[in-house]
């Protein structure tokens, strides 16, 4: 009986160590996927518009106009987070519209402290500074999904005569993109500084060459719609600072033959090597669409000039870019993790275009 035991324990542990083994296996398998990839999202957004830009109205107007669209982004938050994702990007001008002066755009304007001098979190802390309600919503909503969020909204800062660049009203009014960790927390902002016929806005004195680390994918740069075109600080961003993706915000409107708005975001991702998350507002009345996230290797994007209607792209990207820097998969195949998502469904809310490789766990 004791010789039979023996056999039957020894059977047993050799059954648990080859169980084990294998767990052990797929953890460093799921691990290692898990590594290679993080899950993003970009929302093309139908952005809801003030009827009369031009005319002055009270905080509590822009507020009722900017929660309708805060709506929508806390929907598609919603739904991202339900898909895994890590990162979302929101585009230009999404939040409060555009074709303001200076004056009409003021009560669409929250106070914007600088993230290199004060730690914040406005979800958690929504009454240490006034005017902050949409950034409060936005970091409420980062904690809500567990993602980090980018978003752009109109920022104002007060100045003193002392201050050679201050306006003649006192104040500076930037158009910003805020970054949020999945905490909530004021990660950084970057206020544009090519503007395109934007007489509300000021030109930041000095450029911002603005990054920030995450857990999943390391470093990441951002700037906003036309600074695309120009050296500061789109360039000097990826050759200075090693960034290998890039968050971009943009309210674009698409001109033929060079000026495109996936053409330019897929030719700068090929040209520089690296991932670009480019979300644009939707509306094809006013030439405005086209938004992707763009690899070297492949692009999932969005592009419809007829169908009224917003689109969420969710999709694995590569945490390192694969690729030769400005030569676009010179042997002419695709990669076959990406070909079954080379077609984009239109008319959907939203869509997966997640690789059909092994799912990370937060995808099952």
């Amino acid at each position: 009986m004791s010789g039979a035991r023996s056999k039957l324990a020894l059977f047993l542990c050799g059954c648990y160590v080859v169980a084990l083994g294998a767990h052990t296996g797929e953890e460093s398998v799921a691990e290692h996927h898990e590594a290679e990839y993080y899950v993003a999202a970009v929302y093309e957004h139908p952005s809801i518009l003030s009827p009369n830009p031009l005319a002055l109205i009270s905080r509590q107007e822009a507020l009722e106009l900017m929660n309708q669209n805060l709506d929508i982004y806390e929907q598609q938050v919603m739904t991202a987070a339900q898909k895994g994702v890590q990162i979302i990007v929101f585009p230009e001008d999404g939040i409060h519209g555009f074709n303001f002066t200076r004056t009409s755009i003021y009560p669409f304007l929250d106070f914007m402290p600088s993230p290199q001098v004060v730690g914040w979190n406005p979800c958690l802390e929504p009454r240490r500074f006034n005017d902050t309600e949409v950034l409060q919503r936005l970091s409420c909503m980062a904690i809500k999904g567990d993602m980090f969020l980018v978003a752009n909204l109109g920022t104002k800062q007060p100045c003193h005569s002392s201050d050679p660049g201050c306006p003649n009203d006192g104040r500076y009014q930037f158009n910003t993109n805020v970054v949020f960790s999945n905490k909530g927390t004021l990660v950084d902002r970057y206020r544009k500084h090519n503007l395109y016929f934007e007489a509300a806005f000021d030109v930041p004195l000095n450029v911002d060459h603005i990054t920030f680390d995450t857990p999943f994918a390391g470093r990441f740069g951002i700037f906003t719609c036309f600074d695309i075109l120009f050296f500061d600080p789109a360039v000097r961003l990826l050759r200075d600072y090693k960034v290998k993706h890039v968050v971009y915000p943009t309210a674009w409107m698409n001109q033929l033959p060079l000026l495109a708005a996936i053409e330019i975001q897929k030719a700068f991702a090929v040209a520089f090597g690296i991932n670009v998350l480019a979300a644009n507002v939707h509306h094809p009345v006013l030439g405005m669409t086209g938004s992707g996230i763009h690899t070297p290797l492949e692009s999932f994007w969005y592009h419809d000039m007829e169908n009224p209607k917003s689109h969420l792209i969710i999709a694995q990207v590569a945490k390192n870019p694969v690729g030769l820097i400005g030569a676009e998969n010179a042997t002419g195949e695709t990669d076959p993790s990406h070909r079954s998502h080379s077609v984009a469904q239109i008319g959907v809310e939203w869509h997966d275009l997640s690789s059909p490789k092994p799912l990370p766990p937060r995808l099952k």
